[in-house]
């Protein structure tokens, strides 16, 4: 072999290692490099900054202290998830879409409702007694032009502001008033019909409307809503005017009827399920830093 191959050869093999070693130097992550929150964490620190700090290892972070388990990790029937529904169920089980339905909800989609229950209660009370010290009252629309009523919801994460918000919308648009007057109820501490799962309307955060002007599917069926095939071939069925959805999901509030198992009259505040709110100057820079778990 000439003397110029010999050269060359061991030449070409520390080329190749060096190349090798770049290549899987690049590959691996720095050490000091954190991987990214995944998106549901993000939206839920950009939903709730007054009780949410961060996230890590698989730990959402709460200020008060408390680690609460983000992702159980389990394969679940859809029976089980609602029974035992985590974080990243919550976030990303049923997916909710904000705006104009452009159709009927598909078969047993019902965005909004896997609802981690251990999450609603530490963040609005873990008994009927804690959810109550919170209550403050909304200046309703009442039946009569220029009357009102007050009604109560929790004022934690300003719930009682956000629907004050969108009762002085309502009360602008008298044609909507037979939809939202003679409400069915908002704070009410009680367990979901025909479930042992906790209802929102026990933390506070949840209104139903005229029920004389709605629809809920258990109670038109309410002899065979049990009954496979009666849930199998359900119509769907709506009265409630699109321009009360808008309004409601501009304040964070999600609704009902775009549910497969239609409550059309039920409205409840999940500011995580919807695109955030735009901030600017240093809120913006202070969600950024939030979102990436630096504070």
């Amino acid at each position: 072999m000439p003397a110029s191959t010999n050269r060359i050869l061991p030449l070409l093999a520390t080329l190749s290692a060096c190349l090798l070693s770049t290549i899987n130097h690049a590959q691996a992550p720095a050490n000091n490099v954190k991987p990214p929150p995944p998106p549901g964490i993000t939206r839920l620190l950009q939903a709730y900054p007054q009780h949410l700090k961060g996230f890590s290892d698989n730990q959402l972070l709460w200020k008060d202290g408390l680690a609460m388990r983000y992702d159980d990790g389990l394969l679940k029937t859809e029976d089980e998830t609602f029974d035992s529904t985590d974080l990243d169920d919550q976030m990303n089980g049923l997916l909710y879409t904000p705006g104009i339905p452009t159709d009927t909800p598909t078969y047993n989609c019902d965005p909004g409702t896997f609802r981690c229950q251990a999450f609603f209660r530490k963040m609005y009370g873990n008994s009927e007694a804690e959810v109550r010290r919170h209550l403050a009252p909304v200046t309703w629309p009442d039946k009569k032009k220029g009357r009102s009523k007050r009604i109560w919801v929790t004022s934690v994460n300003g719930v009682d502001k956000h629907l004050q918000a969108v009762a002085n919308e309502l009360a602008a648009r008298p044609h909507l008033r037979k939809y939202v007057t003679d409400i069915g109820g908002t704070f009410n501490w009680r367990n979901i019909m025909g479930t042992t799962r906790q209802s929102p309307h026990s933390f506070g955060i949840a209104i139903d409307l005229n029920t004389s002007n709605s629809e809920y599917w258990k109670w038109d069926h309410r002899e065979t809503w049990q009954i496979d095939s009666v849930e199998m071939n359900l119509p769907w069925r709506n009265s409630i005017p699109l321009e009360i959805v808008e309004i409601f999901e501009r304040h964070g509030f999600i609704w009902g009827g775009k549910w497969y198992h239609y409550d059309t009259m039920h409205f409840e505040y999940r500011p995580e399920l919807l695109p955030p709110k735009k901030v600017s100057g240093t809120r913006k820079a202070t969600a950024k830093n939030t979102a990436a778990g630096r504070i």
